[in-house]
């Protein structure tokens, strides 16, 4: 992972983890969101509002900006947009760190 002070603080997680962190999640548990496009990276924390696991669905207390609030627990990858640029990622501590430290996102980052 990047020292910079903007870098991706999700960079590393793998679809296995992921997977794992949201199969496992129940409704109040912390989420987080990853978008990046033009050199912008914004990660927001939010909660699960609803899942289904038996479709692979988990809802999200918040929508994303063009992609609503749907995730895949397996891809991350939004239900209804998954070639957009918003994916679900692990609220790990380090996570909820930067969120908090850049609410509005940054324009200055490193991918790692």
């Amino acid at each position: 992972m990047s020292k910079l002070p903007y870098g991706d603080p999700s960079h590393g997680q793998t679809a296995e983890e992921l997977e794992s962190y949201y199969r496992n999640v129940k409704e109040g548990d912390l989420a987080a969101t990853r978008s990046a496009q033009h050199g912008r990276l914004e990660i927001k924390i939010t909660t699960v509002s609803e899942i289904k696991p038996e479709i692979g669905r988990v809802y999200l207390t918040d929508d994303v900006v063009w992609t609503g609030a749907a995730f895949c627990m397996k891809s991350g990858k939004s239900w209804y947009a998954p070639s957009g640029q918003s994916t679900l990622v692990i609220p790990t501590e380090e996570v909820q760190a930067w969120a908090k430290a850049y609410p509005r996102g940054t324009s200055d980052w490193s991918p790692g």
